[in-house]
């Protein structure tokens, strides 16, 4: 192990933006809390409107959950953050056209690992969305309840339940006994719309997005302020005073405006005043910080693997192979870059696979990642020459993955995405009512969203 290079932890150098945190900034329109794509899609919105608008960001560097790592020693960019483009939403593709991106259909063809052997994936998929489309169908025609409650009530068989369970868990960063069905049959409907369905990865990075989000926006290097940690605001009705920390520095100064748009993650807001990362508000929002506290923030362990070649390739039940689907304790889904042809895996731990992973070591999570996909293959994984990872869960300015709906609290979402006082703005992915929450293009939708709540109100 003494051998592997840790990627993505965050550089030592810092942006030029951050350079001009000396600057004293005050008596804005608007002040966006938050460079993820929501609060620079809001920043594009305002700016373009003519507003007087800037833009605070605690991290380095933009794109909030999304982050990409450009090394030379990998034959692609290595996302470890947000990598699939779900669907057709225009959000993104608009910015795809815009910037020329080059993007690929993703190889979707999966082989599952059960009873010590490879089975096909595609009737399990099949099964999976038979499953999905009778919850569109069942829910709401009564109170909502978890998903595990529709499943113990339904008559599919246990090995089934166990893949459908694993999906849902997977890639809602859901527990099964938590969630409703009522906000999964609204992100299927809605996904339906899309071609939600079909994936998509940018060949360019996915950091090509926000990148694409801030063109063109004039005096950025003034209006962008990364470095800049938002401790408390004080507000009341048309006035806010935003208390500001530099990491650069260290140094404290204080920004007013009318108003103010909060795009930080569901988990920021869920912090308690004095933990790390968190946002005090005086007076407090009550409501909109109530329905914050009803939703549940999602956790995962995302590892990259670089290793000298496709050791996986060797089986012919691998070599076409899109994703790997098992029901090991930890990393149970692992996915290839195909059909661009890399010596590179991606490890997925999601849910309450998750929990497992909680407060071990790099090394001991890549030493479990190997020791999963020795398992999975029946393959000894070729040397491994890169290990890329960020924890999500411990960033104080993510606290963890992306947000989900349990039984019965779908209207908190609506709550969240309201103005309060005319002054205080909420946007990002968790506030998304169009059933696009945990996507990207829902966190893009969510700020032109709140750009248009202000502007209605000038």
């Amino acid at each position: 192990m003494s051998r592997v290079q840790f990627r993505g932890e965050p550089c030592s150098h810092l942006s030029s933006l951050c350079d001009t945190v000396g600057v004293r900034l005050s008596d804005w329109d608007v002040l966006i809390i938050g460079a993820g794509v929501s609060g620079l899609s809001a920043f594009r919105a305002l700016s373009r409107a003519g507003l007087r608008v800037a833009c605070l960001e605690a991290r380095e560097r933009i794109g909030g959950r999304i982050e990409t790592i450009h090394d030379p020693a990998s034959p692609v960019p290595i996302e470890l953050g947000a990598e699939f483009i779900h669907g057709r939403a225009a959000e993104i593709w608009d910015l795809v056209n815009l910037r020329h991106l080059t993007v690929y259909d993703c190889e979707e063809h999966a082989v599952h690992w059960a009873g010590g052997r490879f089975q096909r994936g595609e009737d399990s998929w099949e099964k999976i969305s038979g499953i999905l489309d009778e919850i569109k169908l069942r829910a709401g025609t009564k109170q909502d309840r978890t998903f595990a409650s529709f499943l113990d009530q339904s008559p599919y068989p246990q090995n089934l339940r166990q893949w459908v369970t694993s999906y849902v868990e997977g890639f809602n960063a859901a527990r099964a006994d938590v969630v409703g069905i009522a906000s999964l049959a609204e992100d299927a409907r809605a996904a339906d719309k899309i071609d939600g369905g079909h994936s998509f990865r940018i060949l360019n990075g996915y950091d090509a997005v926000p990148a694409a989000l801030i063109d063109g926006i004039e005096h950025i290097e003034k209006t962008l302020r990364l470095c800049s940690v938002v401790e408390t605001i004080q507000w009341e009705p048309g006035s806010a005073r935003i208390h500001v920390r530099s990491t650069l520095t260290g140094e404290r100064y204080v920004m007013q405006a009318r108003r103010v748009i909060l795009t930080v993650p569901l988990g920021v807001l869920q912090a308690g005043p004095d933990e790390n990362g968190a946002i005090r508000f005086d007076p407090e929002p009550a409501e909109v910080l109530r329905a914050a506290r009803e939703l549940q923030f999602g956790q995962v362990f995302r590892l990259v693997l670089r290793f000298q070649h496709a050791f996986w390739e060797e089986r012919p039940e691998l070599a076409k192979a899109g994703f790997l689907l098992s029901q090991e304790p930890m990393f149970p889904t692992w996915w290839t870059t195909l059909p661009v042809h890399s010596p590179i895996l991606t490890g997925w731990s999601a849910g309450p696979h998750a929990d497992e992973l909680a407060g071990k070591s790099r090394v001991e999570i890549v030493r479990q990642s190997l020791s999963t996909l020795r398992n999975i293959t029946g393959l000894t994984p070729a040397m491994l020459e890169a290990a890329y990872f960020h924890n999500w869960s411990s960033d104080p300015f993510s606290r963890g993955a992306y947000s989900y709906v349990p039984a019965g609290a779908l209207p908190a979402r609506e709550k969240l995405a309201g103005p309060v006082g005319d002054t205080l703005y909420f946007a990002g992915e968790a506030t998304n009512l169009d059933g696009y929450s945990a996507t990207v293009h829902g966190a893009i939708a969510s700020g032109t969203r709140a750009a248009r709540q202000v502007l209605q109100q000038r």
